[in-house]
């Protein structure tokens, strides 16, 4: 995780929308660990449904391979779950240091009305379209 010691304070918020941000960002993070626990809960009733099962007919390839791929998916998806949450962290930390809102890519301000739909995003719009992915 990236953490700078000394806060920089060059954020372009007030401390009130800081606030704001640092109160959405918990919120997102309440709802992915609830997320990862829901998916983890999924994926151990497939495999204690998998372990249970007796019947040759239970294991035909086709029925195996369906549920191979719901542990994919349930396994793609915590990991996903679990990068957001990263991300999350890093933001809180960037509150914290003083630097929330910049970009990573152009130093400049990421625009308030992204931030309010992804409040843990890094890159401008700008830079989004030319310079990174995330």
């Amino acid at each position: 995780m990236e953490k700078q010691e000394a806060p920089i304070h060059n954020s372009p918020f007030s401390d009130e929308e800081l606030e704001q941000f640092e109160k959405m960002l918990k919120e997102e993070q309440k709802e992915s660990e609830k997320k990862v626990e829901q998916y983890q809960s999924r994926l151990e009733e497939l495999e204690a449904n998998l372990d249970d099962k007796s019947s040759s007919a239970d294991h035909h390839t086709g029925n195996v391979g369906t549920t191979e791929d719901e542990r994919e998916k349930f396994y793609i998806m915590i990991e996903k779950e679990k990068e957001k949450q990263e991300e999350i962290n890093m933001a809180l930390n960037r509150i914290e240091t003083g630097n929330y809102g910049i970009c990573k890519v152009t130093g400049k301000p990421i625009q308030k009305e992204r931030l309010l739909v992804k409040p843990y995003a890094k890159y401008s719009i700008e830079a989004k379209k030319g310079e990174t992915s995330g």
